[in-house]
């Protein structure tokens, strides 16, 4: 398994959302500070700290249209926050801020969203041995990006269960 899919899969996420653009011919860093912007006022919006949401980003191209398209995994709000209300201001904000149609759902852990935000990716891996600084020399398209909190999440993982000896003591 890939080990990427693997550890993401660990995180309990909240939302999953797609999100398209009004126009093809945006930048990049654009498109990226349109998903900061609805972060940040979501996270306002709830009383939390943007730097404390927990996402997984990743551009996409339309399977038809190839038009580009963002894909995220959305974690860190509040448990009142996880509504069908929540969802529909996603896409309202999304919507004000110049972006296309957005489409944002409760997480359901049975449908799988990680790997589909991370399709091809684990195909893409496996064709490089299992490294992926090989799949960006030949092209290979798996661009994810994380938020900072995603590694903290992660590393808070790895610490739970984790056995010290008897009389061992932590570092004050």
């Amino acid at each position: 398994m890939n080990p990427e899919i693997y550890a993401l899969s660990l995180i309990e996420w909240q939302l999953f959302a797609t999100l398209t653009f009004r126009s093809d011919k945006l930048a990049d860093v654009v498109r990226l500070k349109m998903f900061f912007a609805l972060m940040r006022e979501q996270a306002d919006n709830f009383g939390v700290h943007f730097k404390q949401t927990i996402w997984c980003l990743r551009r996409e191209d339309g399977e038809l249209t190839g038009r580009g398209h963002l894909h995220a995994l959305i974690a860190g709000f509040p448990k009142h926050a996880l509504t069908t209300a929540t969802c529909f201001s996603f896409m309202k904000i999304w919507e004000q801020l110049g972006g296309g149609m957005a489409r944002v759902h409760l997480y359901s852990p049975l449908l799988d969203g990680v790997g589909y935000v991370l399709k091809g990716c684990a195909a893409e891996y496996q064709r490089a041995g299992g490294d992926f600084y090989e799949t960006k020399k030949f092209g290979g398209n798996c661009d994810v990006m994380l938020s900072e909190s995603v590694f903290r999440v992660l590393a808070g993982r790895r610490q739970i269960g984790k056995r010290r000896r008897q009389g061992q003591r932590e570092a004050e």
